[in-house]
């Protein structure tokens, strides 16, 4: 469907209605304004012609919110006609039920003065599908500065923001284990901190590591190392609760910021245990695995950075392994 010119057309229409039948009119007058009207009419094409071949989303909606125009654009998006939307009301036809609220507001600010307002909100498609829409709402008004129409220019950003999502992901996370990566870390965990000073409630940043990672790479390959990080880390998310922060932060070491008292360690350490037994057994890999733990708490009212929350948990963990009279070297269990 063409776009055409629904401003002009109806200011027209009021202009034709504010001339008497019986005014008198010159023939240059006439001539004049048969002129005028070949030059407006051109123009109207033209415009017409290029809100057609425009990528954007362009609608136009009268004062009242109601769609008077849309161009080729909207049509091929939505698969609606122009026809099936002219005369409909924007917000019960498009957007979403949960953006009403908000382009409402849109169109509200437009009313009492304001020139544009921008928006992001889904819109339902002809077969139910939806897409992500991102664009501003602009005012056009008479003479009087009144509302007349609102005109709305709009992209599809939906491909777009499942790619940012997913590049936000990527960066957050750990290819080999799917857990957070230090960055994604560092961010949750400084989050979840100024929320514990706030609440007061107890909070645990666990430091773990796998015991003689160094001594299984060189005896079974780093393709078996790989394979014992990922069920370290399936262990550790297992092990600990949904709700919970956990983290390869590098190499072979792990941090968790967990919601423990101090007397849930033992029984999580216990747990942990049965866990990357039951892993390394069904995975069949030639070797026995363990990890070392070390734990540190923080408390509101005391400020403790999560950076010094790091080292204690470290040097705590490194202090548990020197205690150990266990060599840890990776064991070959007996052949069944």
């Amino acid at each position: 469907m063409r776009v055409r010119a629904a401003v002009d057309d109806h200011r027209d229409e009021q202009r034709n209605a504010d001339l008497p039948n019986d005014s008198p009119a010159s023939v240059e007058t006439v001539r004049g304004h048969t002129q005028t009207e070949k030059i407006l009419t051109g123009e109207r094409d033209f415009l017409a012609s290029v809100l057609e071949a425009a990528d954007a989303f362009i609608l136009i909606l009268d004062d009242q919110g109601r769609i008077l125009r849309v161009n080729r654009a909207v049509e091929e998006a939505t698969g609606y006609s122009g026809e099936a939307l002219e005369g409909r009301d924007f917000l019960e036809t498009l957007p979403i039920s949960e953006a009403w609220g908000a382009l409402a507001e849109g169109i509200r600010r437009l009313r009492t003065g304001a020139t544009v307002s921008a928006f992001e909100s889904h819109w339902v498609k002809s077969n139910g599908e939806r897409l992500l829409v991102s664009g501003s709402l602009t005012a056009l008004r008479d003479s009087r500065r009144h509302l007349e129409h609102v005109v709305i220019t709009a992209s599809d950003v939906t491909q777009r923001r499942e790619v940012e999502g997913e590049l936000r992901a990527a960066s957050l996370h750990d290819d080999l284990t799917g857990l957070y990566n230090r960055r994604g870390f560092v961010l949750l965990a400084e989050q979840r901190l100024m929320e514990n000073r706030r609440s007061g409630a107890p909070l645990a940043l666990v430091f773990a590591d796998i015991d003689d990672m160094k001594a299984i790479n060189d005896a079974f390959g780093h393709g078996a190392g790989d394979i014992g990080l990922a069920l370290a880390a399936r262990a550790l998310k297992v092990s600990f609760r949904e709700a919970d922060i956990v983290a390869r932060i590098g190499g072979d070491e792990f941090a968790i910021i967990a919601d423990l008292e101090s007397h849930d360690m033992e029984v999580l350490s216990v747990r942990l245990k049965k866990e990357i037994a039951r892993l390394v057994a069904v995975s069949g890999l030639r070797f026995n695995m363990s990890l070392a733990l070390g734990v540190t708490y923080s408390q509101s009212p005391h400020t403790v950075l999560l950076e010094e929350m790091l080292r204690r948990a470290d040097t705590f963990m490194y202090e548990q392994k020197h205690r150990s009279a266990r060599d840890r070297k990776p064991e070959v269990p007996p052949a069944a």
